[in-house]
């Protein structure tokens, strides 16, 4: 019966003629020159090493690799047409035999003719039959020139001939087996060495390692050198994959397993090329055996060579640890050598609460990576090792460079640790090269003139409104289409008003003064209560508002106040300049706190000069940093019983003027020779300092403390005074000379003559700050990220610090520039790290400006309250008060509350992962996390499916705040009331029990809500793109009560067209175009 072949089994097959065609010096059973040729000395026979299934004689007799699993002798079977093709991966110089039988274990019977390979596979085909049976391939050796060596042997060998049995003429008498067991030989005798040359190939370079091969004596035949590669045995360490290198030999010839010494020659020379990837990574380590010998070589593929010039640089402003309490600051490096397999780690602090415990480098964990000596010194070496968490060396690089490793400082006070810092990349160099000039800002128009409109109102304001768009339009269009010279008049016209001055400002401008609102909205809450009948429930004499009004206050300047751009001024400094009403007494002391915003509001938008000046003398910055009654050092039987505060001169110089670091014009840091940051400062310039701000106090108080007469201070240790009696916290402090320091006094460059007085010592070390060319970069970065973007590119930043260095700090001319930059104007910037996260206080202002969130308590109340009708009449006429309560929970962020002096976000934070690897940092993503997150979510959830709770007034109109649609109905009943009877019913023919009209309403609304919020991004960036974000939201709006189109209800479609609003507004709102700005 006639056989159907089927099955198929490839079976090597030990002939008996193995010896008389295999070279076997050690007579093991396995040809010498596959060991060679795979560098598989030593092996068993009847072992199977690579566990493959085929013994290592079967793969020795086959020619395939006995440590390679992948490298076996197999086969594989197709049907075809009437005929079966058998396919065997072969190796050129092996012979092949196809064998069948109607059994495995009956007699095999060879199908048609043996075949040589010549190259890396044969084929078999033949007739299929009827019946069932199986194949099996045979692999033999074969002698084509009868030499004694197989012909496999002479196609690994270089020069070799397998039809020859003299392949190298009349210089070698020798034949063929001679030679190559003279090559076998000097192989296992050690005749031939392996020397290291150069041990690391390095990418930026593109310089090779290399290997140099030598032969004891010259022979004029070819050599041979088998190489084995592999990676590392250590699973700490990073393996060279083929991907990261190529092998050339000396002439440049790519490599392929093996290289030749040429005739008459003794050396040949290897390359390991490196091959360049972005990915920065510890050393490749690359395992290189001669095949036959005992000699192997290890080298490493890197990514640059160490030099000072390919370190990166990675730094750490340390703070206190979350949850401590500590004036302590410092600065931590760490030096990454080019091929980032080893580090320096440098660390200083100073103003810590106690004696230092130790010093270490952490992961997030806090797990110890490295101990650091705590002190100034030239640095503690660092090798990047597998530990902790991290199972590898990689491991621990991809978290540094990720800002998933930190610098710790404990002390005995704080065992679990004081202040802490994460690395984060930096950029820096020796000399300073200033950025090229910007493209031209495009002109816009159209809805990307509209766009840019909304953009530039949400970057300057507390939110854009359909009013302040419509104005911004109308002046746009004034200047013939020219919106940076409309953006630039109508910021000009914003910071001109007369700066907040009570008792002096004219009638009728629109600055108000949160002071002045204070005042009265204390006395109306407290009037309300004590007016009322002892027998209410509400009725309260002694009625505390605390610090209430000042919070309410300034949510009324945010969401009616006139002065926009000045008042978003203020609430930038006021993150800079920071006091805290975390403080008990600032809390208490609410007129005085008001009138600090106040001055910020005023002087923000003069000199940084004198800005500087306003709050060093203030006395609230006085009480929070401690410089308030601070006096020279009191010496007493030899004995220091008074030295001056430091806290003040510290934070003068670290975060109100010249930082920590000395930087370049453009931001970027400026390093000394030998690779590190250059301190602005030291410990000996803060004691210096903090002499100068010695006798400083009040200058009036009321007298008495509980009446509104005010007189001038007298004593330099006078008290605080009381609540709501605040003369003496709202007028700058003066100077008393007999507690000042008279001495001379030498600075951060500064030296200061002995004798001035304390004014003079004043006036001089603001001058210096001012003029100090760190200043300019430190501060303008600073209002950047306050306004446009956290990561303002080297250009940007440059540019409006050469504004603020030209103009002498003028705060105005600075702000324009920050506005008005090409980078802040651009919308088609190709720069992925463009704009920033909203603060969630300027998020739910933008949300109630633009839907007209408002209570029902006029303003107007307040002037039964000695509210002077000149501050009235700078609001809007039907103002409403916004009596909101506290967001510290709901928001992470109240107003002038920020947990410490160093905001309620740094400057340079980054959450660890993609942002921290490509060195960005985002500081507002420090408040967030997945509760916060939620609860700013909620938090504008609450004015869209309700109203946003706020404090009443006893027995009087709710002061909730509540948004207005109405101008979002309308929208929605453009698209869908075809009749204009004002209600969507089936007498609206064509668009009634339509989908996709009432998907197009859907559309008017979420393109309002989306320009008003997100500056029109959704749109711009996705269209009508399925699956995209705005799809999304609009296929969601649109699908509520779907199912009920075809009611003939009007009230029950008002209802829907509601819910599909809300959503609308709920879900735009909670996008990431709208948590950010771009």
């Amino acid at each position: 019966m006639p056989l159907l072949f089927h099955s198929l089994r490839a079976l090597p097959f030990l002939v008996t003629t193995l010896p008389l065609l295999a070279l076997d010096l050690d007579g093991n059973g396995l040809d010498d020159v596959w060991e060679a040729r795979y560098a598989a000395s030593g092996l068993d026979p009847a072992a199977d090493a690579d566990g493959d299934g085929q013994s290592n004689l079967a793969e020795c007799l086959a020619g395939t690799d006995p440590l390679d699993s992948a490298s076996r002798f197999n086969a594989g079977v197709q049907p075809l047409s009437g005929q079966v093709k058998v396919t065997v991966p072969a190796q050129p110089g092996k012979q092949y035999q196809l064998t069948t039988s109607s059994t495995l274990t009956g007699a095999w019977t060879p199908v048609g003719s043996p075949i040589l390979a010549t190259t890396a596979s044969v084929e078999f085909t033949v007739s299929a039959s009827a019946g069932r049976g199986f194949f099996r391939a045979i692999a033999t050796d074969v002698d084509s020139d009868g030499d004694g060596l197989n012909d496999w042997s002479e196609m690994q060998l270089a020069g070799f001939d397998r039809l020859s049995d003299h392949s190298f003429g009349a210089g070698v008498t020798d034949g063929d087996l001679a030679v190559a067991t003279e090559m076998i030989q000097m192989l296992r005798n050690g005749d031939v060495s392996l020397t290291t040359t150069t041990s690391a190939a390095y990418e930026k370079e593109n310089t090779p390692a290399v290997l140099t091969f030598a032969r004891s004596v010259a022979k004029n035949y070819p050599f041979t050198l088998f190489l084995k590669t592999s990676g590392a045995t250590d699973p700490t360490k990073s393996s060279a994959s083929p991907t990261d290198y190529t092998l050339a030999d000396g002439g440049g010839a790519a490599v392929v397993k093996r290289l030749v010494i040429p005739a008459a020659q003794t050396t040949a020379t290897l390359n390991i090329k490196p091959i360049a990837d972005t990915k920065a990574e510890v050393p490749e380590r690359l395992h290189i055996v001669l095949g036959g010998s005992s000699r192997s070589s290890d080298v490493t593929v890197c990514d640059a060579a160490n030099t000072t010039a390919n370190q990166k640089l990675l730094l750490a402003y340390l703070r206190a640890v979350p949850g401590v309490s500590s004036l302590g600051t410092g600065l931590a490096t760490v030096r990454l050598q080019g091929d980032n397999d080893a580090a320096i780690v440098t660390v200083s602090f100073s103003n810590l609460n106690s004696p230092v415990n130790s010093t270490q480098v952490l992961n997030s964990a806090n797990s110890i990576l490295q101990s650091v000596p705590p002190a100034n010194y030239g640095g503690q070496a660092w090798s990047i090792r597998a530990s902790q968490n991290f199972l590898s060396d990689q491991a621990v690089l991809d978290a540094l460079l990720a800002g998933g490793v930190k610098l710790g400082v404990y002390t005995q006070a704080n065992v679990t640790g004081e202040i802490e810092g994460q690395f984060q990349p930096a950029n820096g160099s020796s000399e300073f090269q200033a950025p090229p000039a910007p493209d031209p800002i495009a002109t816009l128009s159209g809805s990307a003139l509209d766009q840019d409109i909304s953009r530039f109102l949400l970057q300057a304001t507390f939110g854009p409104t359909p009013a302040s768009i419509a104005d911004m339009q109308a002046r746009v269009a004034a200047k013939n289409g020219d919106r940076i010279a409309a953006f630039s008049d109508w910021i000009d016209e914003q910071l001109r008003l007369p700066p907040v001055a009570p008792a002096t400002t004219p009638a009728g401008t629109p600055s108000p003064s949160l002071e002045l609102y204070t005042i009265s909205a204390n006395k109306q809450d407290i009037l309300v209560r004590s007016s009322l009948p002892t027998s209410d429930p509400n009725y309260n004499a002694a009625y505390d508002p605390n610090n209430n009004n000042r919070r309410r206050g300034w949510w009324l300047f945010a969401l009616s106040g006139q002065d926009q751009l000045r008042q978003r001024m203020g609430f930038a400094l006021s993150e800079i300049f920071v006091i805290s009403d975390t403080d008990s007494l600032v809390a208490d002391r609410s007129y005085g706190s008001a009138n600090y915003y106040d001055m910020l509001c005023s002087r923000g938008t003069g000199t940084y000069r004198n800005l500087l000046e306003g709050v060093a003398t203030h006395p609230m910055m006085g009480w929070y940093l401690s410089h308030l009654r601070n006096q020279k050092t009191v010496v007493t039987n030899g004995v220091v019983v008074v030295s001056p505060d430091e806290n003040f001169a510290r934070e003068i110089m670290q975060l109100f003027s010249i930082g920590l670091v000395k930087l370049h014009p453009d931001g970027s840091l400026k390093l000394g020779s030998d690779g590190l940051p250059i301190p602005t400062y030291g410990q000996a310039d803060i004691t210096e300092m903090a002499r100068v701000f010695t006798g400083w106090s009040f200058s009036r108080y009321n007298n008495p403390s509980t009446s509104d007469t005010v007189v001038t201070n007298t004593t330099f240790n006078r008290g605080n005074g009381n609540e709501r009696y605040e003369s003496q916290w709202t007028a700058p402090m003066a100077m008393f000379a007999a507690y000042h320091d008279v001495g001379a006094k030498s600075m951060i460059g500064l030296s200061l003559p002995a004798n001035q007085t304390g004014e003079k010592d004043l006036a001089d070390v603001l001058d210096y700050l001012s003029a100090n060319t760190n200043t300019p970069p430190f501060i303008c970065r600073r209002l950047i990220q306050r306004f446009t973007a956290a990561n303002p590119s080297s250009g940007y930043l440059y540019r409006v610090s050469e504004k603020f260095r030209t103009t002498n700090g003028d705060l105005k001319e600075t702000l324009k520039a920050i506005l008005l930059d090409p980078e802040a104007r651009s919308t088609d910037l190709p720069i992925a790290s463009e704009g920033k996260v909203r603060e969630p206080l300027l998020r739910a202002t933008s949300f109630l400006r633009a839907f007209g969130g408002k209570s029902a308590v006029p303003i107007a109340d307040l002037i039964n309250y000695d509210y002077p009708q000149t501050e009235l009449d700078k609001f809007p006429a039907g103002s409403m008060q916004a009596r909101l309560n506290s967001t510290t929970s709901a928001l992470l962020q109240n107003p002038m509350s920020a947990p410490t002096v160093f905001n309620f976000f740094l400057p340079d934070y980054t959450p660890a992962g993609t942002l921290a690897a490509n060195g960005l940092v985002s500081p507002e993503m420090q408040i967030a996390n997945e509760n916060t997150v939620i609860q700013a979510h909620n938090y504008i959830y609450s004015p869209i499916y309700g109203s946003l709770s706020a404090s009443n007034l006893p027995n009087q109109t709710t002061a909730n705040l509540n948004i207005d649609v109405t101008p979002l109905n309308a929208l929605y009943m453009a698209v869908v009331d075809k009749n204009g009877d004002g209600q969507f019913t089936n007498l609206d023919t064509g668009a009634f029990n339509n989908a996709a009209t009432i998907k197009q309403a859907c559309a008017a609304v979420l393109d309002r809500v989306d320009f008003l919020l997100c500056a029109g991004s959704l749109k711009v960036r996705y269209g009508d793109t399925p699956g995209q974000t705005r799809a999304i939201i609009l296929d969601g709006a649109a699908s509520i009560q779907s199912q009920n189109n075809n009611s003939n209800n009007a009230t029950n479609q008002a209802t829907y067209m509601r819910d599909r609003i809300r959503a609308i507004l709920w879900l735009v709102s909670t996008s990431p175009e709208c948590v950010t700005l771009k």
